[in-house]
């Protein structure tokens, strides 16, 4: 197992599992602290730190990151297993709570790893190529349009809300704001391409000088 100490051995975990990893640790190291939790069986339960990431808005089943910590990292030990619960402990607290906090200025409020966490979730990269594919066709068939749709309502949906949060740390997410600006205006093309035979020579033209801005080409 390497690195040798906790400390490293918990940067490199970070390292690895990024703001995913870092929310499931501050989780895990709140509930230790927690005067209101009964740790006589160690510094955690897995239905505690459930429920604390269910508080920061952060639906996740850790099982996985929590086998790696005990595992992989050596990080945390099972200190009680029963048929209903497991509890951890980790092996050098201290060490962890450094290795957390350290040079996380950003860190401190979890809600800005939390914004991106969701925002990554939506997997933005994705929802762009389905809209630059839709946006250089043609023409669109039924099984488009309702693609469009979806896309529309839920994943652009959840992003321009999640675009509103996130303009409070501008300089933060500052990608992810232009980002989202620009997948609004790929989504407007295909919304006009769904009606284009109903536009006017000007606004058509309008339509392919953008799509061209795009690297894009219709060929109708």
């Amino acid at each position: 197992m390497s690195p040798s100490s906790v400390y490293d051995r918990v940067r490199a975990f970070l390292d690895k599992y990024g703001d995913k990893g870092f929310l499931v640790l501050k989780a895990a190291l709140e509930v230790a602290g927690d005067p209101n939790v009964d740790h006589r069986y160690g510094d955690f339960s897995f239905k505690h730190l459930v429920l604390k990431l269910a508080r920061l808005g952060f639906n996740y089943n850790p099982v996985n990151l929590l086998r790696s910590l005990e595992k992989e990292y050596g990080v945390v030990e099972k200190s009680y297993t029963s048929s209903n619960q497991t509890w951890w402990r980790f092996v050098d607290v201290e060490a962890v709570k450094s290795a957390v906090y350290e040079g996380a200025a950003d860190s401190d409020d979890p809600r800005l790893a939390l914004l991106k966490l969701k925002y990554e979730s939506l997997e933005p990269a994705r929802v762009r190529s389905t809209l630059l594919k839709l946006a250089s066709k043609p023409s669109l068939s039924n099984v488009d349009k309702e693609l469009f749709r979806s896309v529309v309502f839920n994943e652009l949906t959840k992003l321009v809300e999640l675009y509103y949060e996130m303009s409070n740390y501008e300089e933060y997410f500052a990608a992810q704001l232009s980002e989202v600006r620009e997948l609004l205006r790929l989504a407007e093309l295909v919304s006009a391409k769904m009606s284009k035979d109903k536009l006017p020579g000007e606004g058509k033209l309008r339509q392919e000088e953008t799509l061209r801005a795009f690297g894009l080409h219709d060929n109708t």
